[in-house]
């Protein structure tokens, strides 16, 4: 009796595909047609089709034969590679933050990737005002009609894809603000929230200190991390969120210590 024949390969997703393009793109810097058909086993026209979907969500430009990266696309791409670290994390830290939102309140959002979680979550609340220095956040309101969203900063760092500097902490400190959503590059129970560019600190400690109340979204893969600078200080935050997966003797620290914290 012969051998059965094998299973058919599962076939590979869009969205699958498209992450394998962006990432030749990342190694590469140009792709052809012809070598993603033979790398993904599918026909010149759905690649074609591919390249066009990402060239209209601006990751890359169209060339003769293949794509190149867009330099849109190449900031997007770095704020996307840190948006995918802990993401579900992210997404539960960021249901739980909207809770502290009310109708009318004036809100800050920093330029994390795991506050931007809480954008589409703010579009029904009515009557929002958002301050933020996120560029994603700002975008991502600009389709919430009800929510005027104020972009502060200046300088843009493309690391984390924020604006500093415009505005002094002087006259940051005189906005009124009744919630500031804040997470970091790194936090520990000593240092609190910590950035790795002592002016992103600088900004949210300032909007932390105009604020009324100060919510902290950190995932756990920035709890024991040191950087250069404390943007806040744990006696600083009134509510501290964190997922489930921080370990027992974080959660113990950070409760002697006076934190008031939230497993999510």
């Amino acid at each position: 009796m012969s051998d059965p024949t094998p299973a058919a390969a599962e076939p590979i997703s869009s969205e699958a595909r498209r992450s394998i393009i962006i990432d030749e793109l990342r190694r590469q810097d140009e792709v052809t047609v012809s070598g993603l058909s033979a790398l993904l086993g599918v026909s010149d026209v759905t690649i074609r089709k591919d390249l066009q979907q990402l060239e209209d969500q601006g990751y890359l430009t169209r060339v003769r034969g293949g794509a190149v990266f867009s330099g849109r696309g190449q900031l997007e791409l770095r704020f996307a590679a840190r948006q995918q670290l802990a993401l579900e994390e992210k997404r539960r830290l960021a249901q739980a933050a909207v809770e502290f939102v009310r109708p009318g309140a004036t809100i800050f959002l920093d330029g994390s990737t795991t506050v931007f979680q809480m954008t589409r979550l703010l579009r029904p609340i009515q009557g929002l005002t958002v301050i933020t220095n996120g560029l994603y956040a700002a975008l991502e309101l600009s389709f919430a009609p009800e929510t005027t969203t104020i972009v502060v900063g200046g300088i843009l760092r493309k690391q984390s894809s924020s604006l500093v500097d415009l505005l002094t902490p002087e006259l940051l400190r005189r906005l009124h603000v009744d919630v500031a959503f804040l997470s970091c590059r790194g936090f520990t129970v000593e240092h609190g929230l910590m950035e790795s560019d002592l002016r992103e600190a600088q900004l949210k400690r300032a909007m932390a200190q105009a604020a009324q109340q100060v919510i902290a979204l950190v995932d756990h893969s920035k709890i024991g991390h040191v950087y250069i600078a404390s943007s806040v200080l744990p006696d600083e935050i009134d509510t501290l969120l964190v997922d489930d997966n921080v370990d027992e003797a974080t959660r113990s620290a950070l409760l002697a210590a006076g934190v008031t914290l939230r497993v999510v």
